[in-house]
């Protein structure tokens, strides 16, 4: 009898550019900037109430400190939604009938004494249209 583990691959998945599908991609990148654009108002708010609780303390090396830690905060997500807002313009010019890495997931694969190793764990793609799955590039079998 053998044994047989299983092992973890990736598994990129790649969208055929349809106009539905920069829509899409366009409307997810809004979203994530509006919910940057929500987290900096909170942080800001919460750091202002910091800071204002600091003050009645007099504890002005902290307020520095806080007021630092909210600008380089508020710097790094405003770098996060200008990212954003490029890939926003990218989507559009997007080729149509085009392949678009979409992102990568987890894939789990069985493996007995005997496979081949390099087969089990290679490239394997999935090519989707609109959501639907259209081609399996590799050894999804292995």
């Amino acid at each position: 009898m053998s044994k047989t583990i299983t092992l973890k691959r990736t598994v990129t998945i790649k969208a055929i550019v349809t106009d539905d599908f920069k829509n899409y991609l366009s409307f997810e990148l809004e979203t994530a900037i509006k919910d940057l654009k929500n987290k900096i108002q909170e942080i800001e708010k919460q750091g202002n109430s910091l800071i204002s609780s600091l003050q009645s303390e007099g504890s002005s090396e902290q307020i520095k400190s806080i007021e630092q830690q909210l600008k380089l905060e508020k710097q790094q997500q405003e770098n996060v939604i200008a990212d954003l807002s490029k890939r926003i313009d990218e989507a559009k010019n997007l080729k149509l009938n085009s392949e678009f890495v979409q992102g990568t997931i987890d894939g789990f694969v069985g493996v007995k004494v005997g496979d081949n190793l390099y087969q089990k764990l290679g490239a394997l793609e999935l090519i989707v249209k609109d959501g639907v799955i259209q081609e399996i590039k590799g050894d999804s079998e292995a």
